[in-house]
This record gives structure tokens, sequence and C-alpha cells, in this order.
């Protein structure tokens, strides 16, 4: 009989965090904004920008880490990369900042 190798990729999903949420939580976590910089207008207060503020290196893995985006999409997609990465405690605000400002939270001009 022969071994076979089998192929299995983790499903790998990061939790969803709403404003409210987000804000309750907010001090404990490290937040990185991974908007494209020649399209980015405004960001979370205290947010740093992933490889101009933060390299990935510089995050312990076991550190708490919000992604947001204007719109969540790209949050999620790079949420999900850090995962894949080794990164346990992963959250992305939902429906990014434009949820953030619907729900009268501040927001940083850049």
């Amino acid at each position: 009989m022969k071994a076979r190798l089998i192929n299995v990729k983790r499903s790998v999903k990061p939790v969803l965090l709403t404003p409210d949420e987000v804000k309750s939580k907010q001090a404990e976590l490290l937040v990185i904004d991974v908007q494209n910089p020649k399209f980015m207008t405004r960001m979370l207060p205290g947010a740093q920008r992933l490889n101009i503020d933060v390299l990935l290196k510089d995050i312990p893995s076991n550190q708490p880490v919000l992604i947001a985006c204007l719109t969540g999409q790209r949050s999620f997609i790079a949420a999900q990369q850090l995962m894949q990465r080794g990164y346990c405690q992963v959250y992305v605000l939902k429906g990014g900042l434009m949820a953030w400002q619907r729900a009268g939270y501040t927001v940083w001009l850049t």
C-alpha cells in the first residue's frame, strides 16, 4: 500500500468587527490600514500603514491586529494572508472606514 499526500488548504477567516466593537477594543488592537496609498484620504485614528509605518516582520504573531481599508474588501484579503502566516488574533473592520464614518466615529485625514 502506497502512502498518498493530501493537500488540504485550511480555511482561514478573520473575525469581522462592527465599528462599535472596534471602538470598544481599539485600545488593545494594533490598527493597520491597508488602503492603496494613491487613493487614501482618511484613516482610523491611531492607524499605521503597512509597509510605510510598520513592517510585517515587526508585528509579533500573537499581537491582536485590526486590519482596515475603505470598504473592508482589501482588509479581509490582507487579514487572511496574515492568518496564513501564523497571526492568530486578526480582526477586520466590517464595512471599512465607510461604516466607521456612518457610525459617527472620527477619522484622520491624510
